[in-house]
């Protein structure tokens, strides 16, 4: 049967059920046409005798007719008027006949409103404007525009691949459409081009078949490009159900708040099965990434894309390409050439002035300078007057702007500016006029984010300083994200939404030493800068983002130089040591540059999070080793064969007494025995294998004769070659730290080795099922007491919990204490009596992951009294059920940690009033998958504000 028909069925059924009887004269013209078989035509009368005739014709039209093949609708037409029922069949046909007039409207519709949408973008669409005043100008978007290439970072199989546009929307065999798609990016990365790109194209094609866009703003104020009134809303939501349509939001970041339509988009409560592609700046999604199918990230220019960006903009203004690819090679500008705004930017000024410029603040500060001198030349005013009466008014508006976290100005805004109308012939805004159903409104946005947060750096800037500071310090300098289903009540923050304001706020302040030391002091109490970067205890655990401590290091990048007042403070409190890690910026990089060349009483441990060798963090990378400061501790790499590996060696002189002495090398491909050796320095003292195998052999050899202090595989799985040469490498004396770590393989044969070096001081295994012998090795290493630091997996610590305890009363030596294995459903509980020893230690940190009973808990939390020092608390309570008892004593003791700076835990029980008291005093908290006691009523909307202060205070935390 057709859909139509089957649809006519559906819309009618209630009509025809009222209407329609079935007669014996209806029965048996349907039997004999056979649109029922006698079997149906007995059950339908058994059901009109035993219910209702309703009941009856309700069945037929649900359970037989529409399955009754292809001519059975046109046979049941025929049937009702030979059963004198006409007025139902003539019904049923003036139905099909306004229906088809229907699609054929609405068909109408659809294509009318293709074709606005198509001469809309073609027109408005096909230039861009990168700076203010060059509005009437205009630049080219099919010119200028660079293919760009994206970076998976999330859907259904993981990440970590790079696509094009193109392969944007594609889909694979197996693989549904992706419906919800996020694109994030940082300012001037081009978001919003590509965005612009994307409708530009489509309005270029003849039909437009690929998709039938329709366009919504940054702040989701839908509104179609149409002037022609016979389309009706109810035909636009027609068309938007029925049809291919790709949703574009861009700029999420300047729109997200309160904006419930979009939230019910995102979260696919509307128009769910449509395509939705949302751009925004990092971390402004982060508690709605699990609603995107895919998210992307959009990464700087590499070399060979500058040079296209650079060649494109001067075949464009028909100039010599010369001048701006020598511009990226300058060093004072090569950090911003990466930004595909920042560029545009620097070739234009280059054209007008060939000054050189080091920082974004310079850059901006160019700009401005311009855009003054234009503004003074055409409203004939002094340079002085453009100041003080037009931009000092607009640093303002746009410093209450961001305060609101909006970029648009509105008519409430111009009454507070005599001459509003002069501030906008300045350039830095553009009038829209919104159309509502009573009036127009008129109001001005900035032409980007970024120029807004510029002027608004400068109005923070002329500030007191008294006035400035205590603005510095009501900022959040933490991150943290929490969401209460319950009361569908939430907040987030991540510290990305201040930075480019701060960023600007240094550079202008440069010149003002005093007053900008004293800024930096209040930025390093904030970020906890001194007391350094997030490090993992566990050395499968890795950590990917940057920290808040880093914001110092980019706010850095923006100085041309460090007074000695500020280089003075910062020497005074620099941390011991700093991690760069994968997904840090350049700017990070850039700010270690800065600070590795300040004269420090003693040098910074850097180490370094390298994952694949791009060529720009390779020239960072030996900046660092010149630096004078520096202290080039540890590399981690993740090279991908054995070519670029020993490149890597090579290049950065690995284990050489002025580069790194200590290197971590994941997941090298090793498809046979490499003829040749591995460029390993004379100095090399540490050597760490991620995802080790029988393959990677070969490293050992090549370590086998070095002064190694430090030896660890881990998720290593060895064959009996490997085992040989490991309790070779084990006889090494000189050993400090090792690991040997698995889920997979046990590693007791080790023990006995590891129980003869004298020196051990760390110590990381995976133990199954230890035999006798093992025990007694491992007893006699705890005994030693010379562990500072133990690690053991293991799937089941039921033999092993009994060496432990009876150990614990020899090792006070031990600071850091590491137990974990897999959560199992049927794993053992720990008995009580086998952690009664654990308040004898002397714990700085302690992870224990394995299931725990109330008796644990009470356990745990008298040995958490007694560890007066202790700072980082790590818990699972996975296939865990507490009492309120011993969860009152846990918070208690977590309460009474004065010392206590961290907190991890998943799936902890906690009532809502207990919060704030419980984590008051810790400085990083993180609870993941965490939960309220069942039927908590202590949670209301005066609690979540306490506990939401709470967490802007913390240093981050994911709740």
């Amino acid at each position: 049967m057709e859909d139509r028909h089957k649809k006519c069925l559906r819309r009618n059924r209630s009509y025809m059920c009222s209407e329609i009887s079935l007669s014996v004269a209806l029965l048996a013209e349907l039997s004999g046409s056979a649109v029922i078989t006698d079997d149906q035509l007995q059950e339908l009368q058994n059901i009109q005798r035993n219910e209702t005739m309703k009941a009856a014709v309700l069945y037929f039209l649900t359970n037989f007719l529409p399955k009754s093949g292809p001519k059975a609708f046109d046979l049941f037409l025929v049937a009702l008027r030979v059963s004198e029922q006409d007025f139902v069949a003539d019904h049923l046909e003036a139905w099909l006949r306004d229906q088809g007039a229907s699609s054929e409207d609405e068909n109408n519709a659809f294509e009318r409103v293709r074709l606005e949408l198509q001469s809309y973008y073609k027109h408005r669409l096909r230039s861009i404007h990168p700076i203010p005043w060059l509005q009437a100008i205009q630049l080219s978007l099919t010119d200028l525009y660079v293919n760009r290439h994206l970076k998976l970072t999330a859907n259904h199989e993981g990440g970590g691949v790079t696509v094009t546009m193109d392969d944007l929307f594609t889909t694979h065999e197996a693989q549904d459409i992706p419906r919800r798609l996020l694109i994030e990016g940082n300012p001037g990365m081009g978001k919003s081009t590509i965005c612009q790109t994307f409708a530009h194209v489509w309005s270029l094609e003849s039909r437009g078949d690929r998709f039938q866009r329709s366009a919504f703003g940054g702040r989701c104020h839908y509104k179609t490009p149409t002037s022609n009134d016979s389309i009706t809303t109810n035909q636009l939501q027609e068309i938007l159900v029925a049809k291919y349509v790709l949703l574009v939001v861009d700029a999420f970041d300047e729109a997200y708040s309160d904006n419930a339509l979009l939230d019910q988009l995102i979260q696919g409560n509307i128009l769910r099965n449509k395509t939705l592609l949302i751009t925004s700046r990092p971390k402004y999604l982060q508690d709605k990434l699990k609603y995107f199918d895919s998210t992307f990230t959009l990464e700087g220019y590499d070399r060979q894309e500058q040079l296209e960006h650079v060649r494109r903009y001067a075949e464009y203004k028909k100039v010599e390409s010369a001048p701006f690819e020598s511009m990226l090679n300058e060093d004072n500008v090569s950090d911003l050439c990466n930004n595909p705004l920042n560029l545009t930017l620097l070739c234009l000024l280059r054209e007008e002035d060939t000054q050189w410029l080091s920082s974004r603040t310079d850059l901006y500060t160019s700009i401005h300078n311009v855009l003054k001198r234009k503004a003074s030349e055409r409203l004939h005013l002094s340079p002085v007057e453009v100041e003080d009466l037009l931009l000092r008014p607009l640093y303002r508006l746009a410093f209450e702007a961001h305060k609101r976290n909006e970029t648009m100005l509105y008519g409430s805004d111009f009454k507070k500016v005599e001459n509003f109308e002069e501030v906008i012939q300045v350039g830095y805004l553009t009038k829209e006029l919104v159309i509502s159903r009573l009036q127009g409104e008129m109001r001005c946005g900035f032409t980007h984010q970024t120029f807004l947060e510029f002027l608004t750096a400068k109005n923070i800037a002329l500030m007191g300083p008294e006035e400035r500071l205590t603005w510095l310090r009501d900022l959040r300098y933490a991150k943290y994200a929490v969401q209460v289903e319950r009361l569908e009540i939430g907040d987030s923050f991540d510290v990305p939404h201040y930075e480019p304001l701060l960023g600007f706020l240094f550079g202008l302040l440069e010149d003002n030493p005093e007053e900008l030391t004293q800024m930096t002091s209040v930025v390093i109490d904030g970020v906890n800068f001194s007391k350094g970067s997030l490090i993992s205890s566990l050395p499968d655990q890795k950590i990917a983002q940057c920290d808040v401590s880093h914001m110092l290091l980019r706010l850095m990048g923006e100085l041309k130089a460090v007074h000695p007042k500020l280089e003075e403070v910062i020497s005074k409190r620099c941390p011991p040591y700093i991690n760069i890690y994968e997904k840090c910026s350049a700017s990070c990089r850039k700010g270690i540059v800065v600070l590795g060349n300040l004269q420090l009483p003693v040098p910074i441990h850097l180490n370094v999070d390298l994952f694949y060798a791009q060529e720009d963090n390779i020239l960072f990378v030996k900046k660092w080793i010149k630096c004078k400061s520096i202290d080039c501790s540890w590399i981690s790499i993740k090279p991908r064969d054995v070519t670029e590996m020993r490149s890597i060696l090579s290049e950065l002189r690995v284990g050489r007494e002025e580069s790194f002495q200590h290197v971590s090398i994941e997941g090298v491909r090793i498809n046979e025995n490499p003829t040749e050796g591995f460029p390993f320095g004379d100095n090399l003292s540490g050597l760490q294998l991620n995802q080790f195998n029988s393959s990677h052999s070969c490293i050992l050899e090549a370590v086998m004769n070095k002064p190694l202090t430090s030896l660890q595989l881990i998720h290593c799985d060895i064959d009996d070659g490997c085992a040989a040469l490991l309790h070779r490498l084990l006889l090494n004396q000189d050993l400090r730290r090792v690991s040997l770590l698995s889920w997979e393989q046990h590693m007791g044969q080790f023990l006995m080795h590891l129980s003869q070096l004298n020196n051990l001081q760390s110590l990381g295994i995976s133990l199954m099922n230890s035999t006798q012998q093992e025990r007694r090795s491992l007893k006699a290493i705890l005994e030693g007491n010379k562990l500072n630091k133990l690690i053991i997996y293991s799937d089941d610590f039921t033999d092993l919990y009994s060496v432990l305890n009876n150990s614990f009363t020899s090792m006070s030596s031990l600071r850091e204490l590491h137990l974990k294995s897999y959560p199992k459903e049927d794993q053992h509980s720990i008995v009580a009596s086998n952690l009664s020893n654990l308040h004898r230690l002397d714990l700085l940190e302690i992870t224990l992951e394995s299931k725990l009973t109330d008796d644990n808990l009470i356990v745990l939390s008298d040995a958490i009294r007694s560890w007066p020092n202790l700072q980082h608390l790590n818990i699972s309570f996975v296939y865990a059920s507490f009492g309120e008892c011993s969860m009152r004593k846990l918070i208690d003791a977590i309460k009474s940690s004065r010392h206590l700076e961290e907190m991890r835990s998943d799936w902890l029980q906690i009532k809502a009033c207990d919060i704030p008291d419980a984590f008051r005093n810790i400085k990083l908290l993180r609870l993941w998958n965490s939960i309220l006691f069942p039927h908590d009523e202590t949670l209301y909307e005066e609690r979540f504000k306490q506990i939401e202060t709470l967490l802007s205070g913390l240093e981050g935390q994911d709740t």
